[in-house]
C-alpha cells in the first residue's frame, strides 16, 4: 500500500488508528464548539435554552473523546500485555462509529437550540457504543493466556463506569434533570479518564512506580497504583453526592476527605520529585511524561488548597477551577498527547521520535493550561484568558488531527520503528519470573532509560 496516499479503509488496519483518528475528530469537534460558545457567549450563556453550554462543556471535555483514545490505547497494548490474540480494527468499527455519532449529535443538538430528548438519544447512542467496545475489550480479557491483568482490567472496569455515565447522563437530560449532569461529569471525570491514567502511568512509567521506600514495597508491592487510585474513588464520590453528613464533633466524612486528598498529594510529591534532575529527563519523551506529571501535583496541591476551611468560599472555588484544569489539560491532557503521538510516530516507523512539532504542540498544550489556570485564580481577566486557552486548545487539536490523522490514513512503512509498548513476554520467560511483581513493566517502554536511571533511596 502507497504510504502517500490516504485511505479511509487505511483506518481499519489497526485498533489505534481507528480509535485515534475518530478520537481527534471528537476532540476538534468539542474544541471548535467550545471555543465558539466563548466568542458568542462572554457570559457563557447556554446556547439551549434547557441545556447550558458549560454542562455540555463539563461533561463532552470529561468523558467525549478520551475513551476512543483509551480503547485505541488498550486494543493495541492490550494484547502484547496479555499475551492475547491481536483484536482486529474491523470488529470495533460499529462501535467507534455509534460513539463518534452519538457525540456529535449531542453536540449540535445543544449548539441548535435543540429539545433535551435530541440530546439524550445523542448520549444513548454513544453510550451503546461505548459499550460495544468494552464488550470486545471483555472479550480479549477472557482470551488472556498471562494470569497477571490487572492493569487491562481496571483500565476495562473505568471504561465500564463511563459508559454507565453516558447512560445515566443520558437518563438525566431525558427526564430534565440537567442540574446533577454536572456533578454526574465530574464523578465520570475521577472515576473514568483519570483512573484510567493513573493506571496506565504505574504500568508504563517510573513516576508513580517503585524505589521510594522500598521496606513498604516489600510487603505492599503496588501501594503507590492503590493510593492514587483512592483519589479517583473518594473524590469522584465526592463530586458524585452532596456534603455528607457529620461523623462526630469537629470530624466530618468530608473532612476526612480532605485530609486523605492531602496524603496522596504529598505521596505523589515524593514519588515524582525524586526524578527532577536525572539523566532519565534529557530524552525529549520523558522530559514531556515529567512535565505532565508536575501538573498532576499542582492539580492536587490546588484541590487540596481548595478545601482548606481557613480560605473565603470564594478564594476555595478559584483553587478548586484551577486544580480541575490543572489535572484535565495539564495531566490528562500531556500526557495523552504524549502517549497518542508516541504510538502514531511509532507504528508509522517515523523518526525521530519527538521531532520540532512535536515539541511545538507540547509547548502549545503548556500555553493552554497555564491560560486557563490563570484565568480561574483571576476573575477579572478570565474572560480574555479563557478565550486565549480555547484557541490554545483548538490549535493544538486542529494540529494533531491535521498531521498525525493523516498518518493514520496511509500505509504502514514495510519495518516500523519497533513497539510502543513490549510487553512482558519480550523479556526472556526466565526474566519475566525472576523480576519481583512491582517491577514488572514493559521493558521496551519509552523510559526504559529512566528505569535505568533509577534514583536509590534507603528503606
Amino acid at each position: 500500500m502507497s504510504d502517500t496516499v490516504w485511505r479511509a479503509r487505511t483506518l481499519l488496519t489497526s485498533p489505534h488508528r481507528l480509535c485515534f483518528f475518530w478520537g481527534g475528530v471528537q476532540w476538534v469537534a468539542s474544541a471548535l464548539w467550545w471555543f465558539a460558545v466563548l466568542l458568542r457567549a462572554p457570559g457563557l450563556e447556554p446556547v439551549s435554552a434547557e441545556l447550558p453550554a458549560v454542562t455540555l462543556h463539563a461533561l463532552w471535555f470529561s468523558i467525549g473523546s478520551m475513551p476512543l483514545f483509551i480503547a485505541g490505547f488498550l486494543f493495541t497494548a492490550g494484547p502484547k500485555w496479555l499475551a492475547a490474540p491481536v483484536v482486529e480494527a474491523s470488529r470495533l468499527r460499529s462501535g467507534v462509529a455509534a460513539f463518534s455519532a452519538g457525540w456529535l449529535l449531542t453536540g449540535l443538538a445543544a449548539t441548535g437550540g435543540l429539545d433535551l430528548p435530541v440530546a439524550a438519544a445523542g448520549l444513548w447512542l454513544a453510550a451503546l457504543g461505548l459499550a460495544h467496545l468494552v464488550w470486545r475489550s471483555v472479550q480479549m480479557l477472557r482470551r488472556a493466556r498471562r494470569a497477571d491483568a490487572l492493569h487491562p482490567r481496571l483500565i476495562v472496569t473505568a471504561l465500564g463506569v463511563m459508559v454507565l455515565a453516558h447512560g445515566v447522563a443520558a437518563a438525566a437530560l431525558s427526564s430534565g434533570q440537567v442540574a446533577c449532569v454536572g456533578a454526574l461529569a465530574l464523578a465520570a471525570l475521577w472515576w473514568g479518564p483519570v483512573a484510567v491514567f493513573i493506571v496506565a502511568s504505574h504500568r508504563l512509567l517510573p513516576f508513580l512506580g517503585d524505589g521510594l521506600w522500598p521496606a513498604l514495597e516489600r510487603r505492599w508491592p503496588r501501594w503507590p497504583l492503590w493510593l492514587l487510585l483512592s483519589a479517583a474513588l473518594v473524590q469522584g464520590a465526592r463530586a458524585a453526592g452532596p456534603d455528607l453528613w457529620p461523623l462526630g464533633g469537629l470530624i466530618s466524612l468530608t473532612g476526612l476527605m480532605d485530609v486523605h486528598l492531602g496524603i496522596v498529594c504529598l505521596a505523589s510529591a515524593a514519588l515524582t520529585l525524586r526524578w527532577w534532575g536525572t539523566p532519565a529527563l534529557k530524552s525529549p519523551l520523558v522530559r514531556m511524561l515529567f512535565t505532565a506529571s508536575l501538573w498532576w501535583l499542582l492539580a492536587l496541591a490546588l484541590l487540596a488548597a481548595g478545601r482548606a476551611p481557613v480560605l473565603p468560599p470564594d478564594l476555595q472555588r478559584l483553587l478548586q477551577l484551577a486544580g480541575l484544569h490543572a489535572l484535565t489539560l495539564g495531566y490528562l491532557g500531556g500526557t495523552l498527547l504524549v502517549m497518542a503521538t508516541r504510538v502514531t510516530v511509532t507504528h508509522q516507523g517515523r523518526s525521530p521520535l519527538v521531532d520540532r512539532h512535536g515539541k511545538m504542540l507540547f509547548l502549545l498544550l503548556q500555553v493552554a493550561v497555564a491560560l486557563r489556570v490563570a484565568a480561574a485564580l483571576w476573575p477579572d481577566d478570565a474572560g480574555l484568558l479563557t478565550r486565549g486557552a480555547s484557541l490554545a486548545w483548538l490549535l493544538l487539536a486542529l494540529s494533531w488531527l491535521l498531521r498525525h490523522g493523516g498518518w493514520l490514513g496511509r500505509g504502514t512503512p514495510a519495518r516500523p520503528a519497533g513497539p510502543f509498548i513490549a510487553a512482558d513476554s519480550d523479556r526472556s520467560p526466565k526474566a519475566a519470573a525472576a523480576a519481583p511483581p512491582a517491577n514488572r513493566r514493559p521493558s521496551g517502554s519509552p523510559v526504559e532509560a529512566a528505569r535505568r536511571d533509577r534514583p536509590s533511596h534507603r528503606g
